[in-house]
């Protein structure tokens, strides 16, 4: 069974900032919404899975605020043109019939890591570009990225030929690096390179840690002497916690299209493309007249 799970969020993001100048009758933006669409049907299309879930962020955990207070602080609030249209994520997934699921105080990388962990019967597809999901890649476990024409399917060659180090150890790498995006700091002056030469040389951060105060190399000596708790601390922050119970069992994430909502939506959204192709499949799944006779 293949198991699709979405990261709702950047692609909400990436459609809001690649595509300008959509909106619908009343002016209203609709420019994420459109992107979002485009961008699973396009994955059901290339992957044909069996089950499927959109998560989107729920906020975060409080673990992880304490820990580290200033966690994505210098993030700049949603726009509210993006705001607006995230609201209307659900109505957008009932009527395409994809389920969603919104973990209250969780982010959405623990809610995938979760079903990724728990999917034992089959592969599971993640779409998205977040680094701190690659940490999920294994012979089971993959990454979804379109292309121009076709898509690719990050496997463990693919991640490790990326970062330089297994999948499994990227955690230890982003520890090393921090990560600005997060307003995670890191240990100054070592970039991804260093780090994974320092994780592939050692074994594991683990191993660096208790190697670091008697390690030859003054550098890598200093380096942990100065930042060694920040480091750990960072490894706590980057790790993707396992949730339970999961908001829907495996076995109900199943896509039922809702073309009778789809025509309506994609009329107000003034979605032309969209519009006539649920119009089409939902005169297709109409019974005939013969069929309703006999």
């Amino acid at each position: 069974m293949k198991l699709l799970l979405v990261d709702g969020h950047y692609y909400l993001y990436r459609s809001f900032h690649a595509i300008q100048g959509l909106a619908n009758a009343q002016g209203h933006p609709t420019n994420a919404l459109y992107g979002l669409t485009k961008a699973v049907k396009r994955m059901i299309q290339d992957l044909q899975p069996d089950r499927m879930l959109l998560v989107l962020d729920g906020g975060v955990p409080q673990e992880r605020m304490d820990l580290v207070p200033e966690y994505k602080a210098q993030r700049p609030s949603m726009p509210d043109d993006l705001a607006r249209q995230v609201d209307q994520v659900p109505e957008l997934m009932e009527a395409l019939g994809i389920p969603m699921a919104q973990w209250i105080g969780e982010e959405a990388d623990d809610v995938i890591a979760s079903y990724a962990k728990a999917h034992h019967q089959g592969e599971t597809i993640i779409a998205s570009n977040d680094k701190d999901l690659m940490q999920l890649v294994n012979p089971q476990v993959r990454i979804y990225q379109p292309q121009k024409e076709g898509f690719d399917l990050l496997g463990e060659q693919e991640v490790e030929a990326k970062w330089g180090v297994p999948a499994h150890l990227i955690g230890d790498l982003l520890a090393l690096t921090g990560d600005s995006a997060d307003n995670i700091p890191g240990i100054p002056g070592v970039g991804p390179k260093t780090a994974a030469k320092w994780i592939k040389t050692h074994g594991s951060l683990t191993q660096l840690l208790e190697q670091a105060p008697t390690h030859p190399d003054e550098k890598i000596k200093k380096a942990f002497q100065e930042h060694g708790v920040q480091v750990q601390k960072n490894r706590t922050m980057v790790r993707l916690r396992a949730l339970a119970p999961l908001p829907i069992p495996i076995p109900k994430l199943i896509v039922e299209p809702r073309y009778d909502k789809q025509i309506p939506l994609f009329q107000a959204h003034n979605f032309k493309t969209f519009l006539k192709e649920a119009q089409a499949a939902w005169k297709s799944n109409q019974p005939s007249v013969q069929g309703e006779l006999f």
